[in-house]
Parts: C-alpha cells; structure tokens; sequence
C-alpha cells in the first residue's frame, strides 16, 4: 500500500468516526425524549470491502473505491429496542474516541513520513 492510499482510509475511518461520534452525542441529548429513534452509523464493512486489494488493483484503482465510502445511519431498530441506553452510549463514545485519537496519530505519523520522502531530511 501506498502512503496515499494509506492515508485515503485513514481520512475516511476519521469521517465515519467522527459521524458516529455526533450519532452518539445525538442519542445521549435525546435520551429522555419520546418516540426518539437512537441512531447508529456504520462504515467499516464497506471501507474494509473498499480498501481489500483484488487481482490486477493497483493503489490508483483503490483510491477511487475507497473515496466512494461514506458513514451509513443504519436501519431503526426494531420499536421494543429503541431506548438510549446511556451505559452503552457511554462505551461507545468512549471507544470511539479512542480509535479517532489513534488513527489520527497515525495519519500525523504517515504524513510526516511523506514530508521526510519528498523533503529529504
């Protein structure tokens, strides 16, 4: 993989990271209210499926692949499940943020890499 590519999925894990995050936030602010439907956001299977590498890809037929990724608001659940559990909320922010942080560094380290290759010290 290259730097670029690299790159490309860590933005868009970031993207869907930080729906998730404002999903959350969502859920958490509308906890009490009736009828409130929470919301849950998923991207993973379909950045996983975006960035596999197939026979015959290179790095440029990937990225447009992976551009095309984009945080989906999943399905209500069913109506007996939709209560905000705040517990699960709590843990899902938490982790969450934990990811967002990490791959953040990760894409700080990989573009530092990229300056080092193009600047030469």
């Amino acid at each position: 993989m290259t730097i670029n590519l690299v790159a490309a999925i860590a933005g868009k894990a970031l993207d869907g990271l930080f729906a998730r995050q404002t999903a959350t936030a969502q859920n958490v602010a509308n906890a009490g209210s009736a009828n409130f439907t929470p919301l849950r956001v998923s991207f993973e299977d379909a950045l996983r499926d975006a960035a596999a590498l197939h026979p015959g890809d290179t790095p440029a037929s990937v990225l447009p692949r992976v551009a095309g990724v984009a945080p989906r608001i999943d399905a209500p659940l069913p109506l007996a499940s939709n209560t905000v559990r705040i517990d699960d909320e709590i843990a899902t922010a938490s982790e969450t943020s934990a990811r967002y942080a990490m791959l953040a560094g990760m894409l700080d380290r990989t573009m530092q890499i990229e300056k080092l290759a193009i600047g030469g010290g």
